[in-house]
């Protein structure tokens, strides 16, 4: 009997070899492929960070406008890969435009529901559908690493204002906290004795 279930977008295993298989190979390939992709998407993201600043060096800005615009830059090109494999799916698949972006983005978010999945059976169209899937998680991957520290500062801000249980502020170490943050607990702290 065969091991895999062989049509695509349905392949799982059906004996227990199988199984074992897909679960000894989950484990060390999936962190091996994210600590892969975080790589890419740092040297991207490093990349766009040097485009930029060249950019700003021979058009003059400053340094605040400068990471505005990496931002900008990397949801930029991560809608640029989705866009173009969307269009690109929607001509070989003769699929809508919006069901293709929709398989496209539950693929880059590696959501996966199997619900589409292409047809198409020549080698170009296996090369082209695994680079931009990688190019994808990259592009995602980028977006999230520019987006990190903006994300940080919101988890912060959220935290300095929200009450615990017990109805004390939530507070961070002062030495570990930036003036801005401390500056944030103290007018959360001042809010709150002004409630009690």
């Amino acid at each position: 009997s065969s091991g895999i279930n062989a049509e695509y977008g349905a392949a799982y295993p059906v004996t227990d070899e199988g199984r074992g298989f897909c679960i000894f190979f989950a484990l060390i390939g999936i962190p091996l492929f994210m600590a892969c992709l975080a790589v890419y998407a740092q040297h991207t993201a490093n990349f766009i960070r040097w485009v930029c600043k060249k950019l700003r060096s021979i058009m003059g800005g400053q340094e605040e406008e400068n990471e505005t615009v990496q931002q900008i830059v990397t949801v930029l090109f991560c809608l640029l890969v989705i866009l173009t494999f969307s269009a690109y799916l929607s001509y070989k698949e003769k699929w809508s435009y919006f069901d293709s972006i929709y398989f496209t983005f539950i693929s880059f978010t590696t959501i996966g529901f199997g619900d589409l999945y292409p047809q198409s059976s020549d080698t170009l169209f296996y090369f082209l559908f695994v680079f931009f899937i990688i190019l994808g998680l990259i592009s995602l991957g980028t977006v999230i690493e520019a987006q990190t520290t903006n994300f940080s500062k919101f988890l912060t801000f959220i935290s300095n204002t929200c009450e615990c249980m017990c109805g004390k502020c939530l507070t961070v170490e002062k030495d570990t906290m930036s003036e801005y943050d401390q500056d944030e607990v103290n007018h959360t702290k001042a809010i709150h004795d002004n409630k009690v």
